[in-house]
């Protein structure tokens, strides 16, 4: 009787987090400014911000674009630019103690390509000239605005 022993092999390993489709910056009049990475194609149709923690109550501010057409590389939290309406305005402020979450939902060549950054008051107030907030994988990390702005066809393909 011949016995055979086979034994498998299976490599495992983690992919790279996927790179931010959003950022969050200060202006120089202190605001937050939303950026959204330069993908060819792409159309914002919803961007929302809300407290999502802390010591703050739950609000919210949602815009829409009518238009739903152009593109849009930027958008003042609080603000609602050409072509946008507000659809929900009871936060309009970022308070201490709390944190906060911006969704954006658009696509780019009929698909779906979302994205999400969650950051606190003290974080945000800490940015220096140049500097944004990103995702990093589950969480964020503070990152040179010329680095997120660099166009990258990974982040712009819908997974």
């Amino acid at each position: 009787m011949i016995t055979m022993l086979i034994v498998g092999t299976t490599a495992a390993g983690c992919s790279p987090a996927p790179k931010s489709l959003l950022a969050v910056e200060r202006t120089s009049t202190g605001r937050a400014r939303v950026l959204i990475a330069p993908c060819p194609g792409y159309k914002a149709q919803v961007i929302s911000a809300f407290s999502s923690g802390g010591t703050v109550e739950y609000k919210r501010w949602s815009i829409i674009n009518d238009a739903m057409g152009g593109s849009l590389d930027s958008v003042e939290l609080f603000s609602a630019p050409p072509g946008w309406s507000v659809t929900r305005s009871d936060l309009n402020e970022l308070k201490d103690g709390g944190e906060y979450t911006v969704v954006l939902n658009g696509g780019s060549n009929g698909y779906g390509l979302d994205g999400e950054i969650t950051f606190t008051p003290d974080r945000f107030g800490a940015l220096k000239a140049g500097e944004v907030i990103a995702r990093d994988g589950k969480g964020s990390k503070t990152v040179k605005r010329a680095d997120f702005m660099k166009k990258d066809a990974e982040r712009c393909t819908p997974k």
